[in-house]
Order: C-alpha cells, then structure tokens, then sequence
C-alpha cells in the first residue's frame, strides 16, 4: 500500500503529546512493492535492491575502494503539516556509514535531510523515530530554508566507514502533531529525600542546570524520569558530587513529564533547577557553555564564553593525521578530537590564575620554526610555554616544556597545574569533518610517571610532579573542588568527562625561575623520554627539533628590507605548515576541519613546493593522487579515508594533469612522466568528453550560448555549493590541462596526441574567450564573470585566467584592468574602514599576484601590509581560512593554520620577486617590488623555476640601481625579463658594457651571468 490509499490514522494510540488534540499518523510507504523506488549510486559503488525473507525492501551497496553513495529514491509528491514526526523501521547490517533521508522539493535543486553519521542498522527490526528538527536544510539556492513540501524522498547511505551492507526498509510513516501550546510553569515538590518537577506535558530532556547552596558536604543521588510520578526510570547516577554548580547532561531522545532528584541521603533541596531540552541544550558543547558563563572566566577556554580561540599546528613533516595543535592561551590537544592539557598556577592563597588572568605574548622560536611559544605575564609572574613535535610521521611525540617566573619582589611558592581537560582546543564554533569542543575521557591511569586516558599512554612527565589528583566531572574542577582533587591511581567516569591535574610546588626567590617538561605521545610505537631524562634532555631535543626546520625551511633564501621581515618569516612558516599538514603523501589544506585531501588544493600547494626547492614532496603527492582516478579518467575532487569522492567538480581534471605537468617542468624527471602519462591522458579524455557534451544545439539557443564549449556546470567552486553552475573557475583549469597534457605528450613523443590535444586545446580556448565575451555582453558587465549564469564579480578566481591558464588574449586587456580596478577601489574602501565587513578568506592573497602581472606593485604592497595585519595571532605567521573583522566575534574559521592559504601566501610572495609568464613560457623578475625596497636591496638565492634556480640582487646606489644575476637557469623559451612597473619615465639601461632598449615597460636580459646598470632619470 502507499499513503496516498491510506487515509489519517483516527488517532496514534494516547495522543503521542499532552494536550487535547490527537496526533494522527499517515503512512508513506510500506515498502511491500518495489515498482515505485528505483536505485542510484555514485561511481563505482555497486548497489542493488532486493527484497528479504521478511519482506522489507533492502538496499544492497559495496562502497570498494572508493567513496561515495547509494540510495533507493522514489517521486512522493507531499504536503508537511506545519508540526509533524516520521518514524522510519528498518534494519540491516554492515559497518557504520551515514544514513541518510533526504527531501527533495519539485526543482530537485533543494534538499533537507536527517543524517546520522557512523550509523550501525540493527539486526532486527527497530524503529527510528526522526524529530522535525531534526530534518534540516542541506543545501540549494531557496532563500526559504522551512520545509513545507517535496517531491521526491530518497533512502540513503553514504560512505564513512565504507565496505558492503544492506539496509531492509520496512514501514516510513509522517504524523502530524498538535501546534505545541504555552508551557505551564513546572509544579515543584521538595523533601528531604528528593526534587520533583511536575512539566505539566511530555517533553524532551537534554538535561538539567542544578544550583546547591553553598559549602554543603559531597552530594549522592540520581536523576529520575517518569510519565506518571509512579513508575520512575533512572537516567542518571550522580556519587560524590562536590559542585555547587552541577551539570547534568542526558542521554538523548529523552521524553518525561516529570523530573525527579532522588537523594541517597537527606539532604537539603537545590537553591535552583533548570530543566533543559534541546532548544536550550541542542548538543553537549551548549551545555558546556551554560556551564561555563557561571564559572569565573577562565576556568574553562574561550570556545565555551562566546569568545573566538585561535591556534596553531605543531607536528613533523607528513604527520598531519597525528598531529596537535596548540591554542593562543597554551592549552595543548595532543590527538584530534581528543582532550587538552591546560596550564594555571595556583598561589598560596589557593587562588588560579588562568588565561584570563595574565597578559599574553606569542612567538615563533627564531621568528618562523613552527615550535610556537606562549608567554603569561601578570604582576609577580611569568610563565613561558613552548612546543615541539620530535620524530617522524610513523613514531612521533610532542615535548612541552613549562618556565615558571618570580618577576616579584619577594619570594612566593607557587603551583604550577598542568590539567587534563574533557575539551578539545578546536572549538566548539567548529563543525566541519572534525566538531570541536567536548572530547571523551572515560578511564584515567597514572603509574610510573605517565598518564593513561582510556588506556593510551597520553603524557610522560620528563619533571616528576608532587602530585597527581583527579576526579569525575560530577565530583567537580580538579583545581578548585576538594571532591575531585583525589590522587590518581585509576578512575572511571561513566560521564566520560573525566579530569586530572599534575602538580609541581615550587618556592622561588625573586627573579628566579624553574621549568618541568612533559612528553605527549603523538604517533606510533609509545615514545616514553629516557629513564634518565631531565629538563636539559627537553631543552637539547627543542634545539634539535628547531636544527632540523632550519635546514628544511632555507633552502630558498630571500633578501628583503628589515620591515618586510615578517614576510620572509611568515613565508618560511607556511612552508612548514603545509608540511606538517600533510599525511604522508597526502597534501592536506588542514588536520581537523580540512583532514581531507582535494586536487585542488593540492595542485596550488605543488606549485609552492616546487619553487621552494621540496621536489620530493610534490613528487609523492603527484604519485599518490594518481593512484584515484576512477576508472572513466575521471579525477576525483578530493580523497579521504574512505577513497575517492566522486562529487563531480569539473576544475579537477585539469588540476591534476597541472600538477602532473609541473612536476615535470621542475625536474625533468621523464620517466616519472612516462608512468603517469596513462592517467593525464586517461584524464585529458574525460574532460574532453565533458567538454564535447556542452557544445550542443540546445546551448546555441537563445539566453545560453555563453555555456557552449564549457565544462558543464558544477559546485567546485566554493561560491556555487547552492546549485551547480558554469564556473569560469573551471574552465581555466580546463585550458590549463588541455594546454599541459598537450606539452606532456609532446615530451613524450606521442605525436598524434599531442596534435589532437593541441587542437581541442586551441578549440576551447576560442569557445571560452567566445563565451567570456558573451557573458559580460549579456549581464551588462565590464569586469570578468565568475559564472557564466551569474555575471557575478569574483575576483579570487578569475585570478587564474593569468595562472595557470595564461589566457590574458582572451580578453581585453581593458576587461583586466577593469576587473582589478573594482577590487582595488572595493579593497581600499576596506583597507581604510569605508566599507563595512564581517568576514573574507586570505585567498585574496592571488590578487596580489594579478597587480603584479598588471604591474601595480604599489597596489600589491598595499594588499598585503592589510592581509598581513589578519595572522592570528600575528607572531604565529598564520591564516585561518576565514579572518574576521572582529577578532573575538566567534564564527567558523577552519583550519589554523589552512596550508592551502599558506601556499596562496607563498606564490603570491614569490610572483613579486619572480613569476612565470604560463602565455608564453617568460621569467619576469622583480615586478612586484616597491621602489622604496631598492634603496635598502632586494634578491633571491636558489629560487627554484621551470628553468632551474634563480639568484638575483638588486639594489638602488645613488641614482643607479644595479641588478646582478647568477648562472644556473637555464634561459627560459619566451625570455628573462626585468619589470620596471609604474608610469614614471625609464630608466636608462645597459647590461654589461652594452646599451639595452626597453621592449615596452620591460628589460630582455639574454645571457647569463648579468650585470645590468639602470641610471634613473
């Protein structure tokens, strides 16, 4: 039967909610005939539907090697009440994916959807009851995110764990619910030997907010659920509680009417109950925040009192997956999504001092080796932490070491504290692939130095404490609550939010100071310090760690003036941060939010290595991705865990054989080529099947001829997630592929290929300059569109029509300047606080690369001073992924720090001091360098370039501004070529002992080593 044969229900048994209407209950499918639903999977992911012994209708899937989805979708044309319920029975087998149910209005552009990740389907039948708020909007262009009414359901599972399963669907059924009435004032009872709560209706219970009165003895009892005040259910056990604040979180989907404290002993009533449901208490972490705006500040990280948090990465190279990541304040989360280690010092008086106590100043040891330190200052004290990651990717430890300072007068004895804390430094604001905030810690263990969560070796102490105490998160703060301040041997929190506190008393004279390490476990093997390790052992293994960053971040060396200091630091840095963000040959753009690894990012991040001299880096991810593709030559978008993801976003063809081609550029490497050729050209032909399938008669019709001879439309580009459109983004990633699969051919001597690459090549780029042209034409526009459709102005990506496409020609080059004139004139009106602004994504720093090509150096200057201003924080040469106008405003910010935008940062630094020229294959030099540069010398040593590493010096004397340049490269096709940006008249050059014509605003040099002399007007 289907629900249009079933009419409402009269009534669900009881009224499913208090009050005097019933609940009526309809249903949508009985899954007894298959005819109505139809199957659909993502590349290579097998499915099938089938039916079982018991009748259900099963969704049968084999994930393989990829990633991915399968779902069994049915048109179901449907009006929502306005208050409703669904109950899906189902039951299956196979590891723990996503289970999907999706919504799909009659666009099919609007989805909303109820998805429970790492969902494991029972054995038998059970039903799963899916709340209205809990069916959210996923995605598409409406601006109305209130789900009235679809057109389509579908079943799904998407992959997590992956492997093969069935899901055996048995009854979906939709009940409209009463409009839920005003709630009446909860009725309380109190004795001796409970607190009642009468809520006057059914609700759900999240948890509950007690306030004791003050100074009272540990507390034991439990929290009680009834739906008729006789028959009671224990939710809750509370023991030795010790809290005069307590919170009480519940497991979910809890529904009572009356709420009870049962006490294990008489004892006096609480001086305030809040019941909570899951408006105020939606997940754990809210509930944390309650907790924490009752607390002093700083008793609990900024995350949980409405205030942004930022951090950092410390890790090794290629060990992002086990990497930590330490906050501005000095916490330190060792694993991701696990617990932190905060410091605070307790004075003679019993007092804490926490983060919010102390002023605090961030540095980078040297000024850019990722081993960030964090200093506490506050009157009479001083507390230094640094970090440092030791080891490799395979067997890995993170050494903290601790400096406690009496800057006073007197002497003082003073704690250090060292707390092992249920949250994580990630913050709760952060959602994505990683959620941050409240992390699980069930069992702890302290024996013979080290400290086990849930029985992982999690800390060594290098400096034995005087004591280690803990308790359980109802027992109360280790650093204030006597209940939980019990010396450790083991526990167990049934809560999951244990915490424990290492203490180390000293006595110090005035200006004296003394330091304790520890050794946090990141990777591998368990990497205890040496029985004999000491303070001098961390500090030695800090300097080692630091050795070994020096030489793998100099192999590129800058000269620049001492105020642009701080870009030669942070460009040393955001190499580390791409490699530290990496898992193995895996280049990551992050290590929680961003553990995934997309073409994309990783084709831009190629592109930075390679001119830094890491070859070997590059070459390994090349390698690796190739190894994805699926088997139509289609490039997936981004791989994980799970595999390949098979999300169509046509930019990644072209990312790919980009990445292909540069390896080969950069190192000659032939044979490399030749074993990668059977993916670029596997690839090459994919994307011309997609390109072929927009040159068609419908998009010669009227209103669509700027889609003709495009990549079809879709959602790479970030903008566009809404709905899929015919992004420019892609099409110069396009070219750029057609263009490198075409020279890479050509390497390799495959003659009719590359004749036939050329051709599609030269073809596609006439229908993208067509299609340029027609869009502006069509929304009335003198800037370039960032889709066709929109006509929109996005100039972080039309970035790319200079890099990598080099189509320049396609366009005016009054387009260009338009285009960048408006960014411009929109930049300075932020720059200069005329423009209001919440947020932006340093991928800006690619415009500083188009005002270089266009030469406005000035303009590229004053960009990045401004993007420069956004590290947070600053001394950490870092970019989170978006930067707000309000530092402590908390929002979404992704990965700190985000190594795409690192690599962003680092071509764009290098294209001032030396870019490629992809139109024709020139090495322009110096084009982005302010003049007031030239007065204190600027130049590069070991630069690497398509033609070899450069070396230059360049430096203005009196009225003469001398440019030498050293042997090494190897002369480039379309030239070496000196910049003299600007408008004011040039200077008079030569070049050895000879006279030099200026070709336009730029200077040919054409052999190797040169001496040019230019004598200024």
């Amino acid at each position: 039967m289907t629900w249009r044969a079933v009419p409402w229900s009269v009534c669900v048994a009881g009224c499913l909610i208090g009050g005097s209407v019933c609940a009526q209950t309809r249903v949508l499918d009985d899954f007894r005939s298959a005819a109505s639903w139809r199957v659909v999977s993502s590349d290579q992911v097998k499915a099938s539907m089938r039916r079982d012994a018991g009748g259900a209708l099963c969704l049968r899937y084999d994930f393989g090697s990829v990633s991915g989805h399968a779902l069994l979708r049915r048109e179901l044309p449907l009006e929502l009440p306005a208050h409703y319920l669904l109950r899906l029975r189902l039951h299956g087998s196979g590891p723990p994916n996503a289970l999907q149910l999706k919504l799909v209005d009659a666009s099919g552009d609007n989805v909303w959807w109820m998805n429970r990740p790492d969902y494991r389907p029972p054995r038998t039948s059970a039903e799963m009851t899916i709340r209205q708020r809990q069916i959210e909007f996923a995605w598409g262009p409406t601006t109305d995110r209130v789900l009235r009414r679809a057109a389509a359901i579908e079943l799904v599972v998407a992959s997590g764990a992956g492997g093969r399963g069935q899901l055996c669907f048995e009854q979906l059924t939709l009940t409209a619910l009463p409009p839920p009435g005003p709630r009446p004032a909860p009725v309380i009872d109190t004795s001796a030997r409970h607190w009642q709560a009468d809520l006057g209706a059914p609700r759900e219970v999240s948890g509950l907010l007690v306030r004791w009165p003050p100074g009272q003895r540990t507390r034991d009892f439990d929290v009680q659920l009834s739906d008729d005040a006789h028959r009671w259910r224990t939710v809750r056990r509370v023991r030795g509680s010790g809290r005069d604040v307590q919170l009480l979180w519940l497991p979910p989907e809890l529904e009572a009417r009356h709420v009870r404290l049962a006490f294990a002993r008489p004892a006096d009533a609480p001086s305030d109950v809040q019941v909570m449901g899951p408006e105020q208490w939606p997940s754990l972490n809210r509930a944390l925040a309650s907790l924490a705006r009752l607390l002093p500040r700083g008793r609990m990280p900024r995350g949980f009192v409405d205030e942004q948090s930022y951090w950092t990465l410390v890790g090794v190279d290629g060990g992002g997956a086990q990497s930590a990541v330490m906050s501005e304040d000095g916490a330190i989360e060792p694993r991701k999504r696990g617990p932190s280690l905060e410091p605070f010092i307790v004075d003679e008086s019993g007092g804490v001092t926490s983060w919010a106590d102390v002023q605090i100043e961030h540095a980078l040891r040297d000024g850019y080796l990722p081993l960030p330190r964090v200093r506490w200052s506050a009157p009479g004290l001083d507390l230094a932490i640094e970090a440092g990651a030791d080891g490799t990717r395979e067997r890995s430890q993170l050494i903290a070491r601790y400096t406690l300072t009496n800057t006073g007068d007197t002497p003082r004895r003073l704690t250090l504290a060292l707390a092992l804390r249920p949250w994580q430094v990630n913050p709760p604001a952060q959602f994505l692939n990683t959620p941050g905030g409240a992390s699980p810690v069930r069992r702890l263990a302290w024996q013979a130095g080290t400290l086990r969560v849930d029985g992982q070796p999690w800390l060594h102490a290098v400096t034995p404490p005087a004591s280690v105490v803990a308790g359980t998160f109802d027992q109360g703060d280790v650093l204030v609550d006597g209940a939980a301040q019990r010396p450790l041997r083991s526990l167990v929190d049934e809560q999951e939010l244990a915490g424990a506190a290492l203490r180390w008393k000293f006595e110090l004279a005035p200006g004296t100071s003394r330091s304790v390490a520890v050794v946090l476990p990141l990777s591998g093997t368990e990497a205890a310090p040496p029985a004999r390790a000491d303070d001098g052992w961390a500090r030695a293994r800090l300097e080692a760690i630091a050795q070994r960053w020096r030489e793998r971040l100099n192999r590129v060396t800058l000269r620049l003036p001492a105020d642009a200091q701080a870009t030669v630091d942070t460009l040393r840095s955001s190499l580390a941060h791409m490699l530290m963000s990496r898992d193995g040959p895996a280049l990551q753009p992050g290590t929680r939010s961003y553990a995934r690894v997309w073409v994309r990012d990783g084709a831009m991040m190629v592109a930075g290595l390679l001119r830094l001299g890491e070859l070997q880096a590059a070459r390994e991810f090349v390698q690796w991705y190739a190894g994805f593709l699926f088997a139509s030559g289609k490039v997936p978008c981004c791989v994980d865990a799970r595999g390949a993801d098979p999300v169509p976003e046509n930019d990644s063809h072209g990312q790919f054989i980009f990445a292909v081609a540069e390896l080969w550029r950069h190192t000659g490497d032939r044979a490399l080529a030749r074993r990668l050729w059977p993916q670029v050209d596997a690839a090459a032909r994919y994307m011309e099947q997609l390109r072929q399938s927009e040159r068609s008669a419908l998009n010669r019709e009227p209103g669509r001829e700027a889609f003709f001879g495009l990549m079809p439309a879709s959602i790479s580009h970030e903008g566009y997630s809404a709905k899929p459109v015919h992004s420019y983004w892609d099409d110069f990633w396009a070219l750029a592929g057609y263009r490198d699969a075409a020279d890479l051919a050509s390497v390799l001597g495959e003659r009719e290929r590359a004749a036939e690459l050329a051709r599609q090549r030269d073809e596609f780029a006439a229908d993208l300059g067509r299609s340029l042209r027609t869009a502006m034409a069509q929304h009335r526009i003198d800037h370039l569109p960032g889709a066709a459709e929109l006509g929109d102005f996005d100039p972080s990506s039309s970035t790319l029509i200079f890099s990598p496409a080099g189509a320049e020609a396609l366009v005016a080059h009054s387009t260009l300047e338009a285009t960048w004139e408006r960014y411009w004139r929109e930049s300075l009106q932020r720059i200069e606080g005329r423009r209001v602004w919440d947020d932006y994504t340093p991928y800006e720093w690619r415009s500083v690369s188009s005002f270089v090509r266009l030469g406005q150096p000035q303009r590229a200057q004053a960009l990045a001073d401004f993007f420069m201003r956004d590290r947070r924080p600053a001394a950490w040469n870092q970019w989170a992924e978006v930067v707000g106008r309000e530092p402590r405003k908390v929002r979404f910010v992704g990965d700190m720090p985000h190594a795409w935008i690192s690599s962003d940062f680092i071509r764009a630094t290098l294209d001032r001091l030396a870019y490629e020229r992809d139109a024709d294959h020139a090495l322009v030099l110096a084009a982005g360098v302010p003049r007031e540069w030239l007065a204190h010398g600027v130049g590069v040593r070991g630069l690497r370039t398509r033609h070899g590493p450069l070396s230059y010096r360049m430096q203005r004397d009196g009225s003469t501004v001398h440019l030498t340049v050293d042997v090494g490269l190897r002369m480039p096709q379309g030239g070496l070529w000196l910049a003299w940006p600007g408008d004011d008249p040039l200077p008079q050059a030569s070049i050895g002992d000879q006279p030099a014509g200026w070709d336009g605003r730029a200077l040919r040099i054409p052999s190797l080593p040169a001496q040019v002399r230019l004598a200024l007007p």
